[in-house]
């Protein structure tokens, strides 16, 4: 007898498909385990709290714990380079922002920034140059005449803030002595604090809780407007130097090169739709964060574009490095 096969059910599947937009790989069990956020700085500065309040209202969306892993070490460069040569699967992301563009951009690095998987932004803050409370310095052209080098404390030679500094002391003229090592941002203005430098250049995260101490204030607010928090405080552009403005701090989570795309869409969603949440604002309002959601392609035109403006400052921090 001969056998026939019926396929009505598979034909009309498949036309729901196509007819409802979902297609069959979007209906694979993702995610159904933990995920891991790799944070590149010690746990305490503005990327790690970022990652936190971030991943705690995310994992609310996936369905599942997303489990912060902070990796600290070479600048930043061992985490990202963590996050890059993991599996493509969706499971490892981390927190990718300026600093890391720049070490690439003044070292070959083991991994190439515009091949990783961008997930979405999700925070913009500027960054400051703070002093002392006490400190002599009213503005940043008083570094000028301070007589003697003038000391800054960072946790890379490569973030913003520091590149800044460097831009600033040759356009003025002063002598400039970075004062690395510091296992991140929050750690490096401790040294401020500790009156082991003459400033320092945290975000708003890391500094707030020493300004409220009456610890520092802030010389110069690095972005294109000015900090709500701090009104009176002028910006690179208002002092001589926009060209610094664009040195502000922004963060991203990023994954491995060839993440599946209906995993990463999975991974944008719910990261949308947290940096949306109501609760989620309110808490990030109340730790001095700026939430800035841009989608996946939003991300990676936006990211591709620092790498490619980051390159005319390479001669900058070839100069410091080879002091």
């Amino acid at each position: 007898m001969k056998r026939t096969r019926n396929w009505g059910f598979g034909a009309a599947a498949i036309l729901i498909c196509l007819f409802t937009g979902i297609s069959f790989a979007a209906q694979e069990d993702f995610p159904k385990k933990p995920i891991t956020v790799i944070v590149n700085l010690a746990p305490g500065g503005s990327r790690d709290v970022s990652a936190r309040g971030v991943a705690n209202t995310m994992s609310k969306y996936l369905g599942v714990p997303m489990v912060i892993m902070n990796m600290p070490g070479a600048g930043g460069a061992q985490g990202i380079e963590k996050v890059y040569t993991s599996a493509p699967d969706g499971y490892t992301i981390g927190v990718g922002g300026k600093t890391d563009i720049l070490q690439q951009v003044i070292e070959k690095q083991r991994f190439d920034y515009k091949k990783f998987t961008f997930i979405g932004k999700i925070q913009h803050s500027p960054t400051f140059f703070f002093v002392k409370a006490d400190s002599p310095f009213r503005s940043v052209k008083d570094f000028k005449t301070f007589g003697k080098p003038v000391r800054l404390s960072t946790h890379s030679i490569t973030s913003p803030p520091t590149l800044a500094a460097m831009i600033l002391s040759e356009k003025e003229g002063f002598p400039l002595v970075i004062i690395g090592g510091y296992k991140g941002g929050a750690a490096a203005l401790l040294g401020l604090v500790r009156g082991e430098v003459e400033f320092s250049g945290p975000t708003l995260v890391s500094s707030m809780p020493y300004v409220r101490a009456g610890q520092i204030r802030p010389l110069v607010t690095i972005d294109k407007k000015r900090c709500p928090e701090f009104k009176d405080t002028p910006t690179p552009g208002e002092v001589g130097y926009p060209e610094l403005d664009v040195l502000s701090s922004d963060f991203w989570f990023i994954a491995p090169p060839g993440v599946p795309k209906e995993r990463v869409k999975i991974l944008d969603e719910a990261l949308q739709k947290t940096l949306n949440e109501p609760e989620f604002l309110k808490w990030a309002k109340g730790a001095d964060l700026d939430p800035s959601p841009l989608s996946s392609q939003e991300t990676t035109k936006l990211v591709h574009g620092y790498v490619d403006f980051f390159q005319k400052y390479k001669s900058y921090v070839e100069k410091h490095i080879d002091k």
